[in-house]
């Protein structure tokens, strides 16, 4: 399987229905991600006193945490979202995702390397067997 090209989109609006987020993006105007299609997601985060960019895990995420929300989905494509524009933080954003689909994979996570073929392998068998439950 090969990595399809990431989507960056700058948010001016986003809303969450009962099977997608739609997303109004600055430039290229409308697009929806299905619930269904999504297997993994996390943080991107600037840290101001290294300045080095991370991924922050699960239990490390609050509500006030800015940055931008990375959604892969079951073509291994990355959405970036940037959410400077949009009224929400990405921890805020990342909270409602998990309310609206909570078999996913949340946060950043120290065993897996989402550009390892055999890691991402796994990953969707896990959300495919938390679908099922």
């Amino acid at each position: 399987m090969e990595k399809k090209a990431d989507i960056s989109l700058e948010i001016k609006q986003i809303c969450f229905t009962g099977n997608s987020i739609k997303i109004t993006d600055l430039c290229s105007g409308k697009h929806q991600i299905f619930y269904k299609e999504i297997v993994f997601a996390c943080l991107h985060i600037h840290d101001g006193e290294t300045g080095v960019f991370y991924e922050p895990e699960i239990t490390e995420i609050t509500e006030n945490m800015e940055g931008e929300v990375l959604l892969y989905d079951i073509n291994r494509c990355c959405w970036r979202l940037q959410t400077n524009l949009s009224g929400k933080t990405a921890g805020v954003i990342l909270k409602e995702l998990a309310y609206r689909a909570p078999y996913i994979l949340l946060g950043g996570q120290p065993w897996f390397h989402i550009e390892q073929k055999e890691d991402f392998a796994e990953i969707k068998n896990m959300v495919g067997l938390m679908r099922q439950g």
